[in-house]
């Protein structure tokens, strides 16, 4: 069956099979983007060089600062706080609950936030790389700088929702969700930098999980042709 619309099939499993399907294909794969993600930010703690050029390059990217860049930058950053996007995530899935009346279908956005989100805590908990050395435009977090998990999850949720704008009708509105799945990330990428909440390659790796994250989450259930 054809990736993206692997969900038009609206035969529903059974809750047993859909646990297995999570596990097997989508708990067990993040096992080994997770053990990536420490070797890759372990070898990154210890180039100092590389440090030092990145906080130069936060330097650099705010060096016009501007007062509506400050407020784009704390808005798109606070609004992927994990208590928003938990929030995020229970919203879509009432919603698409209500709309689909397919459970397997409205679990997307929390499937793939549950595998981002056990992927990045154990990764930056193993890792634990200190937050730039710049002063912080956003409120201070205690968690790992690398890799980000504001951007992970919401590329994930943008990888879910670009899959489920295909069974959007009307081809604007279609579009319109696409983009914003394209754009919204861009800007986060962004903010997270310019607020000095992280490097720029703890940026990179989490727009990466969450790619990874979220065609896993896509593909977790077996779909027959």
């Amino acid at each position: 069956m054809p990736f993206w619309t692997r969900y038009d099939d609206p035969t529903p499993p059974t809750p047993r099979s859909a646990a297995r399907d999570f596990v097997v294909r989508g708990l067990l794969p993040s096992v080994a983007i997770g053990a990536a993600n420490v070797a890759l930010g372990r070898w990154l703690v210890r180039r100092e060089g590389l440090r030092e050029r990145e906080t130069e390059m936060i330097l650099t990217l705010r060096g016009e600062r501007t007062r509506t860049k400050d407020v784009v930058a704390k808005v798109a950053s606070t609004l992927t706080d994990v208590p928003e996007s938990v929030l995020h995530g229970l919203i879509a899935t009432a919603l698409l609950q209500r709309g689909t009346k397919q459970w397997w279908v409205a679990a997307l956005p929390g499937v793939a936030l549950v595998l981002e989100a056990w992927m990045y805590v154990a990764a930056g908990a193993l890792v634990n790389r200190p937050r730039p050395d710049v002063p912080k435009l956003d409120h201070e977090q205690p968690t790992s700088s690398f890799p980000s998990g504001h951007q992970g999850a919401t590329v994930a949720l943008a990888v879910v929702y670009w899959g489920l704008a295909g069974r959007v009708q009307n081809p604007a509105l279609r579009t319109a969700i696409r983009t914003a799945c394209v754009s919204f990330p861009a800007v986060l990428g962004w903010s997270r930098t310019y607020v000095g909440m992280h490097y720029p390659s703890d940026v990179a790796v989490g727009t990466a999980n969450g790619l990874a994250t979220g065609l896993l989450a896509w593909n977790y259930l077996r779909r027959d042709a």
